[in-house]
């Protein structure tokens, strides 16, 4: 008996690290942890009402803050940018970086990319930054790229890509919306439900958010759609970042003082979609 001994006490050890078992991370997250950073005090756990006063308070010229609250387990925070006034970039490689440490050279923040669920900084699917492909293109599974260059973003399957088409790219998927229609079909209701980040493309316009409760792709680009065209907005692409514990979203103000974010923003990550002030 006195083998098995260390493996009890390591198994022990790995449930208790963060106050949650092996069994519970396995699980969906269910709710989001939200926070306010200012002048180095930090306030957590905001509920949605405070969430939305605190991302629209540092919205800067260019930016518009919405909130999607079709219910209790239909709640999204949605960013409005102006590409004539942000250049997005596409952050991370090596051993990724963190949200505020993203923030030290833009202004907001969305993630992150596909990442192995053995190693959560090891890329699955494309990740090219910079001219620099730091993972290959994974023919199967993830559909889309997004591609990103100093003009603005686009979106094509990953079978159209190729070598130099953008500045850097990021393996996503599913296609949300493609071409301007709901691309996922109601089956998706019966799978399980996530926690959500996004990236629409919407000509000179993206559109960056993350959900506030776990939901279904299907109905996320349902209230996506009649959101964009509620706001006279024609949007033809809608893409799916990583979900569930990878999803961020990050804001600072202009002089950096102040932070607001959805996620725990210290966590690094493999990938994330920056936006900085031209």
């Amino acid at each position: 008996m006195t083998p098995l001994l260390p493996m009890v006490v390591l198994l022990t050890l790995v449930g208790c690290t963060d106050g949650s078992s092996v069994a519970d991370n396995q699980q969906p997250a269910e709710r989001v942890p939200t926070g306010h950073i200012s002048q180095g005090f930090t306030e957590q756990a905001l509920e949605p009402d405070a969430l939305y006063t605190a991302f629209a308070a540092l919205a800067l010229p260019g930016t518009e803050v919405s909130r999607l609250a079709a219910g209790p387990d239909e709640q999204m925070l949605l960013v409005k940018i102006q590409l004539d006034a942000f250049e997005p970039v596409l952050l991370g490689g090596g051993r990724g970086l963190s949200a505020l440490q993203a923030l030290e050279s833009v202004q907001l923040v969305v993630g992150s990319g596909f990442v192995s669920q053995i190693n959560s900084l090891a890329p699955v699917g494309l990740l090219q930054i910079d001219g620099r492909t730091l993972s290959d293109l994974q023919v199967h599974g993830y559909t889309r790229i997004l591609g990103i260059r100093p003009e603005g973003l686009g979106v094509l399957g990953h079978r159209e890509f190729h070598a130099g088409m953008y500045d850097s790219a990021l393996q996503v998927g599913p296609g949300v919306v493609e071409q301007g229609l709901l691309d996922i079909t109601e089956r998706d209701l019966t799978r399980t439900k996530y926690l959500r980040t996004f990236v629409a493309t919407c000509g000179r316009i993206a559109v960056v958010g993350a959900t506030q409760r776990p939901m279904h792709l299907f109905t996320l680009g349902q209230r996506l759609l009649e959101f964009m065209q509620g706001d006279g907005m024609t949007c033809d692409e809608v893409v799916n970042l990583a979900g569930d514990r990878e999803i961020i979203l990050a804001m600072t103000s202009e002089d950096r003082s102040r932070t607001v974010y959805i996620w725990h923003p210290k966590t690094a990550k493999a990938a994330l979609v920056g936006f900085k002030l031209r």
